[in-house]
């Protein structure tokens, strides 16, 4: 959840009915339980990407600019909670799991204290918001999963606004990067050897969003709008 200038646009009545449960789920009262997943591959090496990411503090790729920014602590450290305001939201996300490693995996996990969302009256808590970063392709490429155990008042439309953002996270790094898409580890290997341009095909992606299972068929759809207007 690290985004300015949220504007929801709701299409379909199907996305803002509950597809909540009903009975007790850990979540507190009033807030129902839900898990989405972003995996999105980049054809930049697991340095480059790291350039981009890999600061606590920086989330530029993600819409906040530098300086409007805080941490309560150490960059890049356990307890650390990184705060911060979006569109009359006050954002507090607090590392549990921090490892860079030098050739990889990078792991960062953090919990992510009660926010409401004022256009979209839903509010969210999670205690389990992770980015993991993996290189692929004997480094040439590198693949995101953001993964986030949340609970929201409403989870199906939470759901579907988290996967947007998490999926425009991992765009816009590779936009920042050069906007160059993916499409499989050999593509890259005669790219780079026959020094051609990379690829232009659709990004390989694999999404999933169990608070919104049952609404596969439903004509529903979220429009985040707004959301990096520069970048996109």
């Amino acid at each position: 959840m690290r985004h300015s200038n949220i504007a929801i646009a709701l299409i379909a009545a199907g996305v803002a009915a509950q597809n909540n449960a009903s009975t007790a789920n850990g979540c507190n009262d009033g807030f129902y339980p839900g898990t989405d997943t972003v995996i999105f591959t980049v054809p930049y090496t697991y340095a480059q990407v790291m350039s981009i990411i890999g600061d606590y503090k920086n989330i530029t790729w993600s819409g906040s600019p530098y300086d409007t920014v805080t941490l309560n602590g150490t960059d890049n450290t356990v307890g650390t909670a990184r705060t911060y305001d979006i569109d009359g939201a006050h954002v507090v996300e607090t590392i549990t799991t921090y490892s860079k490693s030098p050739n990889g995996p990078y792991d960062e996990i953090h919990v992510l204290s009660l926010i409401t969302i004022p256009e979209a009256n839903v509010s969210i808590y999670a205690d389990y918001d992770g980015t993991t970063v993996t290189p692929i392709c004997s480094g040439a490429a590198s693949t995101f999963n953001f993964t986030i155990n949340f609970c929201a008042t409403n989870a199906s439309l939470a759901g579907s606004i988290l996967h947007t953002l998490h999926l425009t996270d991992a765009q816009t790094v590779g936009v920042f990067l050069g906007g160059q898409n993916f499409s499989s580890c050999g593509t890259i290997a005669n790219a780079t050897a026959t020094s051609t341009s990379s690829p232009t095909s659709t990004p390989s992606m694999i999404t999933t969003n169990s608070a919104n299972r049952n609404l596969v068929s439903t004509p529903a759809l979220i429009l985040v709008a707004g959301l990096l207007g520069w970048a996109l």
